[in-house]
């Protein structure tokens, strides 16, 4: 539907009250067209009342003979993000003081919800029309059958260990009887997402359509499949899962490392173990039984310190942070003039590509220089630089507005603003937009540290050095928010995404950091305790 105009079928959803997350349309053959749409969200996310509003649905699909079959789809142009990671976050915070039978009832709830819907005796098929990342990709997958729309931006993944979690409602056990062992444990592990054709041939979706048909062979298919009980031979490739091997510890640390990670990664990042211990413990298991150990080894990341971290610092606060220091709306960058870039630069030509703003290049700019119009008409001369290979060349920029690209990694890049005054960091702010970049702005002034970057301070250091050196930025004014940083610097890949942080690190070990620091430093912790209490706690 992403793109297109909606079917005949899903306006007669107009006349339903809009405030509910799901709205339903039952029509003559007996298909039950239903429709998430959360009010107020540009995106669906599960949340405590859609999980609410699902067991509503289920129990009128139970219980109404009228119902024969249900199509699931969305009112958006999405079809379902995940879970509400505040809602995660929260479970984190939960897993601090309740036991471990009280935590299964919790987190688990929509794992036995994804479960009762599969073994419905009337069948549901999911028509995802775009995203369906996470919790909106186990939706799908625990349908009896899925259609999606053969369109470039529909995403289909399950990209959890990106935050140091599992896709704990099934995910890990759906999508190796779909996509079989080895392919569902590539996805598993590197969080990536799928287009269209990939999960097609790949058996997670029976068919890609155009936009403008999901909906109809929806309901074509649904119609087709009353009157036929649940089997799980039938909608399971590789229900048996013949290949997978039996559990061991030493076994999962090596089908992590032919999938790509490293002894280091899984040793600091316990998602990549888990995950393989959820695949290979559950693989002999029926769906419910498989469910149940999957949420079992969950519990052992909501109790692991990393998983609130990454979730606080490269979800939340990065979402706050892109919204923080995003251009004023409205600016763009209307054209582009770079000065010849050395063949160091190369990075620069290829981000000011991806913008796709007209780029000249004039010999009469310096040598790694650019200027930006924008739409206001003023111009801004911008000294071009990247992250870890500036070194002592940075004493020559002292007053200049430089740009400071990170390379790209899991986590997107980030284009830290330098030097610049107001409309000269919107500015910039606005390129990184169009560049897929986030836009870390740092204090204008020479950094007390003898780098202008503070993202490059932090690079090549010990975790304990990176949060003393951020303390001490603080202290002298350089960082307005250290959440910020905290997500420039993981983002940016300077500081390893289990720890948080320089500023998350530093509160997790503030004991043992603050007793070794000297005077100026106890005197700079003691002023910035409760901000970073609040912050962190």
């Amino acid at each position: 539907m992403a793109g297109q105009r909606p079917s005949r079928w899903l306006t007669l959803e107009r006349r339903l009250i809009l405030n509910t997350p799901i709205q339903t349309k039952l029509d003559a053959g007996g298909v039950l067209l239903a429709v998430i749409d959360i009010p107020g969200r540009s995106m669906n996310v599960f949340s405590v009342e859609l999980m609410d509003a699902l067991d509503a649905l289920m129990t009128r699909v139970e219980t109404d003979a009228a119902v024969q079959c249900v199509v699931l789809a969305s009112g958006k142009t999405s079809f379902l993000a995940g879970a509400d990671l505040v809602m995660v976050r929260g479970f984190t915070e939960q897993a601090k003081v309740l036991d471990t039978d009280a935590l299964f009832e919790l987190c688990g709830r929509l794992g036995r919800q994804f479960v009762r819907l599969e073994a419905s005796a009337k069948p549901w098929v999911a028509a995802v029309n775009g995203i369906a990342l996470g919790g909106g990709l186990e939706l799908a997958m625990a349908c009896r059958a899925r259609i999606v729309a053969d369109d470039r931006r529909v995403q289909l993944g399950l990209p959890e260990v990106r935050w140091g979690l599992l896709p704990g409602a099934g995910g890990t056990q759906r999508l190796p009887r779909l996509a079989g062992f080895e392919a569902g444990l590539d996805l598993l592990l590197t969080g990536r997402s799928m287009a269209p054709a990939e999960a097609v041939a790949l058996n997670v979706f029976r068919e890609a359509v155009p936009p403008a048909a999901l909906l109809d062979t929806a309901r074509a298919l649904a119609l087709s499949l009353r009157h036929q009980p649940f089997d799980a031979s039938q909608k399971f490739g590789h229900l048996v899962q013949a290949d997978v091997p039996r559990h061991s510890a030493a076994g999962a640390r090596a089908l992590a490392r032919q999938h790509g990670v490293s002894n280091a990664d899984f040793d600091h990042y316990p998602a990549y173990g888990v995950i393989v211990d959820c695949v290979l413990l559950g693989a002999r298991q029926p769906l419910p039984l498989a469910t149940a150990t999957e949420m079992r080894q969950f519990l052992r990341l909501m109790i692991d310190p990393v998983a609130g971290q990454m979730v606080r610092t490269l979800f939340l606060n990065r979402q706050r942070a892109d919204k923080d220091m995003a251009a004023p709306d409205g600016l763009r960058i209307e054209r582009i003039w770079r000065g010849p870039l050395p063949a160091v630069l190369a990075p620069w030509a290829e981000a000011l590509a991806k913008t796709r703003v007209p780029v000249t290049e004039v010999d009469a700019l310096p040598v790694g220089e650019m200027e930006l119009q924008d739409t206001t008409g003023e111009s801004h001369r911008i000294k071009l630089a990247l992250l870890n290979s500036q070194g002592s060349e940075d004493e020559a920029c002292e007053g200049v507005t430089t740009g400071v690209l990170s390379p790209s990694g899991s986590y997107g890049c980030v284009l830290e603003i330098v030097g610049a005054d107001v409309l000269a960091a919107d500015a910039l702010a606005a390129l990184a937009a169009r560049m897929g970049a986030l836009p870390y702005r740092s204090d204008r002034r020479r950094s007390v540290l003898g780098t202008l970057s503070q993202l490059d301070r932090q690079g090549d250091a010990r975790l304990d050095a990176q949060a003393l050196v951020a303390l001490d930025q603080w202290a002298a004014g350089a960082i307005a928010k250290p959440e910020w940083l905290d997500v420039a610097a993981c983002s940016a890949g300077v500081t390893p995404a289990y720890c948080g942080g320089p500023f998350a690190h530093l509160w997790a070990h503030r004991e043992r950091l603050t007793q070794r620091a000297g005077l100026e430093r106890q005197k700079a912790w003691a002023a910035a305790e409760p901000l970073l209490r609040e912050a962190y706690a």
